[in-house]
């Protein structure tokens, strides 16, 4: 510990001789680049994930939510680092589901959940200081009759208040809109469903073993 603590002290007396400052680069969304997130899948290859796709884009297209009056709210849930992003993004960009839902919208929410900050980022625009009223005009334009899918990634904020807010603001769509929440806080989870919550398993063994081979050694 006290060599740790001896070659600690010399990078902060580094990081002062040389002017060093610590930064955090945020979008203007608010979120940092490290954490935004998109619906273009980022990884080549996926494993073990191909009974989790189909029974969530069963339960989206031909059980539940397309049995659903109201908008559909389908968590995911699981720790830091399964996948539930990456499956997120399976499930936007299924066939299945294009061919059923319109529109697709993807929004990463992360921990910056301000009711204006989604609306915006569902319309695609800058609010440039406008009113939750004009917001919400613009929402019902972009969402009033239509069966959409909203993926909302990466949400860490538990607040009843501001998730009860969004969701009646959100209660637009046709029959059959959905919203998937991915999240590893079971408060948040539970908060935000109308669906049975789903957890995401860890991979099998064999799948392990499979992403550790491509990884390194892309399989040779």
């Amino acid at each position: 510990m006290k060599e740790i603590n001896g070659n600690l002290d010399k990078i902060a007396e580094e990081r002062m001789k040389f002017h060093l400052q610590e930064v955090v680069v945020v979008n203007k969304g608010g979120i940092p680049q490290w954490r935004e997130t998109s619906s273009f899948l980022t990884e080549d290859q996926v494993f073990g994930r191909e009974k989790d796709i189909k029974s969530i884009v069963e339960q989206l297209v031909v059980k539940d939510a397309s049995d659903c009056q109201d908008v559909s709210v389908l968590p995911t849930l699981c720790i830091g680092g399964l996948g539930k992003t990456t499956l997120a993004q399976l499930v936007f960009n299924d066939k299945r589901v294009k061919e059923y839902f319109e529109p697709r919208i993807w929004v990463c929410v992360s921990d910056n959940f301000e009711v204006n900050r989604v609306i915006e980022a569902i319309i695609g625009a800058s609010s440039g200081g406008s009113t939750l009223e004009h917001l919400q005009t613009q929402l019902q334009d972009k969402l009033n009759g239509k069966r959409y899918l909203l993926i909302l990634d990466d949400v860490w904020n538990d607040s009843q208040e501001k998730w009860d807010k969004l969701k009646s603001i959100l209660a637009y769509g046709s029959k059959g809109a959905a919203i998937i929440i991915t999240t590893h806080l079971e408060n948040v989870a539970s908060i935000m469903r109308t669906q049975p919550v789903y957890r995401l398993s860890t991979l099998s063994e064999n799948d392990c073993w499979s992403l550790f081979k491509q990884r390194p050694f892309k399989d040779e």
